[in-house]
């Protein structure tokens, strides 16, 4: 424990300040995606839609990562990730600020896919900023605490959020469900999604390149990854985002649904999911240190499976432990896989590198979700679950498989 605290606080210490500007930044960003997440599935409920809009509209989201990662890859490598990276928030807000004009099908799924760009364009962009600015010993602890502040806030995001549509509802005189409450409640990810560029807009330099070159250059591969393997190193990825898309999308209507939660309840239910993300994410970094990044990625990645199964039991505190597992497992590991793979990907493919893990899971996530939304209205929730516990079991083993020699 004391060697654990030890580590925590020299880590801490060797963060320059322009890395806590992107902490701060993924802390706001993640805010705004937490409260989207919880109340936009009840806006396309209040609008008339079900389960299966829900999961087209998922899809559309997820796919517009799909279709855009690779060129939005190139950008970020040809006018750099700070640059993309606010581009990518604004455009998040003010797409949000679109979505939240219209009801018609046609315009949702257009503003949706503008919103699904943007974001995957924020998300991708700060990997490569982060990497540029921190050194190879430090990288994976850092990467876990901007995964774990734009998790952890979610535990504030998802529980305001359940809150947002009933005040809402007082200010506006409507019901707590109605379309005009939930419109006034999701505004408030437009003003987060254009804040959040301030900590990296104002004020923000980055790290001098001699200090990456001292810390990292020579640890770090030389030679050109060929395509094959670049691809090889999204598979994880992949198998993530199905498993993901097969439930993340209608966690919301889960608990309502099979359980009978009210929103209020619901945003709970969500923010103790964010609660196990964000501490899970902080967890990464010591397994690494002592079982190295391919290991420690693959083992936490495996412990997803068996929280999943506790999941398909009936009782709601056994549902609710195991949807906190789910969450910190994965958050464990993802950061650590993002990691490994940069560091066996020389500098000059990373942007390359990322947009391909970004463009394979969110195809995963985009096909999943869009099944999983047609097997709930037939099945319901338990052949979905079961089917990501076997995506997640494969996302597992396809990093417990990538070779490390030889680069």
């Amino acid at each position: 424990m004391f060697s654990f605290a030890t580590r925590a606080r020299a880590t801490i210490a060797r963060i320059s300040p322009q890395v806590w500007r992107v902490l701060l930044h993924s802390l706001l960003f993640g805010l705004a995606g937490s409260i989207a997440d919880l109340l936009f599935n009840f806006y396309l409920v209040s609008l008339g839609y079900g389960a299966d809009t829900a999961g087209l509209m998922a899809t559309v989201y997820r796919g517009a990562g799909a279709l855009l990662g690779l060129p939005l890859g190139v950008l970020i490598d040809r006018f750099g990730a700070r640059t993309l990276l606010v581009v990518g928030a604004i455009g998040f807000g003010v797409a949000y600020a679109l979505l939240l004009m219209v009801s018609q099908l046609w315009a949702l799924i257009l503003f949706v896919f503008l919103a699904g760009a943007a974001n995957v364009l924020a998300l991708m962009a700060v990997v490569p900023l982060l990497t540029g600015i921190t050194s190879g010993e430090e990288r994976a602890a850092v990467f876990g605490m901007n995964a774990s502040a734009g998790l952890i806030i979610g535990l504030v995001g998802s529980s305001v959020g359940g809150l947002l549509p009933g005040a809402a509802a007082l200010v506006l005189g409507v019901g707590a469900r109605d379309t005009a409450a939930y419109r006034l409640a999701l505004s408030v990810v437009v003003v987060l999604g254009c804040v959040s560029v301030a900590p990296v807009l104002l004020g923000f330099r980055s790290r001098p390149a001699a200090i990456e070159t001292a810390a990292t250059v020579v640890a770090e591969p030389q030679r050109r990854v060929t395509s094959l393997r670049l691809v090889r190193f999204a598979i994880p990825s992949l198998m993530l985002g199905v498993g993901g898309g097969l439930f993340l999308p209608f966690q919301n209507l889960f608990f309502r649904t099979v359980f009978g939660l009210d929103d209020a309840i619901v945003g709970v239910m969500l923010a103790m999911g964010a609660l196990g993300m964000g501490l899970g994410a902080l967890i990464g970094a010591p397994v690494a240190a002592r079982l190295g990044l391919r290991r420690a990625a693959s083992l936490l990645r495996f412990g997803s499976v068996f929280a999943v199964a506790l999941m398909l039991t009936p009782l709601l505190p056994i549902v609710v432990a195991g949807y906190m597992l789910r969450g910190a497992f994965i958050a464990a590991s993802y950061p650590l896989n993002d990691a490994l793979v940069m560091q066996l990907t020389p500098a000059r493919q990373r942007g390359i590198a990322i947009s391909l893990m970004s463009v394979l899971w969110s195809l995963g996530w985009s096909a999943a979700a869009w099944v999983s939304g047609q097997i709930q209205v037939v099945y319901g929730f338990m052949p979905v679950l079961a089917v990501s516990l076997v995506a997640y079991a494969l996302s597992a083993w396809a990093i417990w498989a990538i070779r490390e020699e030889g680069h």
